[in-house]
């Protein structure tokens, strides 16, 4: 019987830190900023439309807002996959 070559060896799944690259993890944390960014200014707006009475409605607002640039900053370097560049 001749020895196994490693094509014909069973593949056993890498460790999940070989998978993902650094590279992938940041891909996916702009995509996910980016679309939150989208999303988010649809919360602030209805905030504005009810109007903002009381101090803890402002805070909201602000964190919103907040939370909108940073997505923004972060997200702003995804790159859709579609090719149009």
């Amino acid at each position: 019987m001749a020895p196994a070559t490693p094509n014909q060896l069973p593949s056993i799944p890498s460790p999940v830190s070989e998978r993902l690259s650094v590279s992938a993890v940041v891909a996916q944390l702009q995509m996910a900023c980016f679309w939150l960014a989208v999303v988010l200014p649809f919360a602030y707006l209805s905030l504005l439309a009810s109007g903002i009475d009381s101090t803890a409605e402002v805070q909201a607002f602000l964190v919103l807002l907040g939370l909108n640039l940073g997505t923004l900053v972060v997200g702003h370097g995804h790159r859709s996959d579609r090719g149009d560049d």
